[in-house]
């Protein structure tokens, strides 16, 4: 297959998965408005619900101020039924994909060699797939809830997104010469920001004119073309500087170590569990590492706080609809992607250090969140993606800044332990807090959010003291300063997860996460300085993985 046609090949499955992930994320709002159809109201009860037709709810009474016009109590009332069962929901399929997603990102990677990425890659389609079948099965015949958990776990054991997103970006590396790596990460983070924005604005009118039903038929249809793409057009490049079964995870620097490194899996595993011991580096170093790396879980953590935030759109004072949550949601899109730009080209000309510029982000992510908890007005949720777009830089640097303290044979199983970490954090993070949401909203609709902030003020702290620590430093303790020399690129599939079933998914909006999972840039340093210390082509290659491509 010719540069041309791969190039062309490789984007056209970045344009469609970014269609599939604009359209599966509207299933929280199809979720909402069928408990809310489904209210059991009482017999003397005036509520009055509007629906559009059958299989395609869509809006409720937009008449008045109030989504819910009625004599029911405000304890008991249709709005904070359909919020609690819709978190509820959300909390078991979270829940219940969790396991099946760590244990599967983890193995899909390591037995990469072995499948193959062509087939690997198939296998988070073949599940989003599935999953669209599932939902329309619910939607069409009324299926229980139970169907809803089986969906989310199927989607979960294919792996998901996050090996989507991983062996797409190594297959873009594979194919592009490196001189060129650079520009093509921004080109295709640049399609993936127009599209999506422009994907979520039309969805959200589609949505107020046909409803849902149409878009999950759109999604199966995108999904098995995509399949088809992958497994007739995707083939070796044979410029390639790495085979089709180069492993993911858990690969060795070189041949030296190599050899130090046990080839059983529990032996990889140990290793990746070990790869931060103290006694591997020197005590300022290890300081700095365990600093980034606890700063980096708990910012993932507070990340969570975010999983409820449809219901806090649909709910009261807000009561938006399809329409308003997609104008919002390619605003954010947009809006993100060029003031975070702008944002850390003005730190970085500052000569703020790493620790630094995560210590503000983490600062401006503490004001949008408690910004978000007392609005009350439209203005001031659009008012909130000024503070908003500065607060996710921590995702961005983290392992750029962890890759400073380690050696480079552990840098990929580094990369393995926080991959591993960022998706229990993550998981966990969003089932708790749709939990504590549905349990919360009728008296304390807001009490996530504050969560969240208090959360991110541990990451404040531990980044302060990184940048203290690191300051003391001698230059032979210490790397260059990073951002310094560093150039920014978009980190590729810059998406939440499909659906319910996984971690980010409850907002089920596309606005960027705060997670590492999506981060939208990520530092190139260490991948120039790796290139430039280890002439090894499996190093190099890894190294651009490591860096290029931070998926969860």
């Amino acid at each position: 297959m010719s540069g041309d046609a791969s190039t062309y090949t490789i984007e056209a499955t970045f344009c469609l998965q970014t269609l599939c992930t604009c359209l599966s994320t509207t299933i929280g709002q199809y979720v909402y408005s069928y408990y809310l159809q489904t209210y059991p109201i009482p017999p003397n009860s005036t509520v009055n619900f509007t629906t559009i037709r059958p299989f395609s709810l869509s809006r409720y009474n937009e008449q008045h101020a109030k989504c819910v016009e009625g004599d029911v109590t405000p304890e008991y009332d249709a709005q904070a039924w359909a919020q609690e069962k819709s978190a509820d929901l959300f909390f078991w399929a979270t829940l219940i994909s969790s396991c099946p997603i760590i244990i599967m990102t983890y193995l899909l990677g390591l037995y990469t060699p072995q499948l193959g990425k062509r087939f690997v890659l198939v296998l988070p389609m073949l599940g989003a797939l599935i999953q669209f079948a599932i939902w329309l099965a619910i939607i069409y015949f009324n299926l229980a809830d139970y169907w809803w958990y089986i969906a989310a776990f199927i989607n979960g054991f294919s792996g998901s997104s996050s090996v989507l997103s991983f062996i797409l970006t190594l297959i873009v590396t594979d194919n592009t010469p490196e001189s060129n790596l650079s520009s093509r990460f921004v080109r295709i983070g640049a399609m993936q920001t127009a599209l999506a924005a422009c994907g979520t604005f039309g969805i959200g009118y589609y949505i107020e004119w046909r409803g849902y039903t149409d878009l999950y038929w759109m999604g199966l249809g995108i999904e098995f073309l995509a399949i088809l793409i992958v497994i007739f057009l995707f083939k070796s490049s044979s410029s390639s500087s790495v085979s089709e079964r180069t492993p993911l995870l858990n690969s060795s620097a070189n041949g030296e170590e190599f050899k130090e490194l046990s080839t059983t899996t529990c032996s990889n595993f140990f290793q990746v569990c070990t790869v931060f011991r103290l006694n591997r580096r020197t005590q300022k170093k290890s300081t700095s590492l365990l600093l980034t790396l606890f700063s980096y879980i708990f910012y993932t953590l507070a990340s969570a706080a975010f999983a409820p935030f449809l219901w806090f759109l649909l709910n009261e004072p807000f009561c938006w609809t399809a329409k308003n949550i997609g104008n919002y949601s390619a605003l954010a899109s947009i809006s993100y992607a060029i003031l975070s730009v702008l944002g850390m080209q003005a730190l970085t000309n500052a000569g703020g250090s790493d620790a630094m510029i995560c210590f503000i982000s983490n600062l401006f992510f503490c004001a949008s969140t408690l910004w978000l908890a007392f609005a009350r007005h439209d203005w001031e949720l659009y008012a909130g993606l000024l503070l908003s777009a500065f607060s996710g830089y921590q995702g961005s640097l983290s392992t750029s800044m962890m890759s400073k303290w380690l050696q480079p044979h552990e840098r990929s199983n580094a990369l393995t332990f926080v991959t591993e970490m960022n998706t229990i954090m993550t998981t966990f993070g969003t089932a708790l807090f749709n939990w504590v949401y549905a349990r919360t909203v009728v008296n304390f609709r807001s009490f996530t959010f504050f969560i969240g902030a208090g959360l991110c003020l541990i990451p404040c702290i531990l980044n302060f003291c990184l940048f203290l620590v690191t300051r003391k430093m001698s230059d032979e303790d210490i790397p260059p300063p990073p951002l310094s020399e560093t150039e920014i690129e978009p980190a590729p599939l810059r998406l939440p997860n499909n659906g319910p079933p996984h971690a980010g998914d409850a907002t089920c909006i596309v606005i960027p996460s705060r997670s590492l999972t999506s981060s939208l840039r990520t530092p190139v340093l260490e991948r120039s300085r790796n290139n430039s210390v280890h002439d090894d082509e499996s190093e190099e290659v890894r190294s651009l993985i490591t860096d290029d491509l931070v998926i969860l």
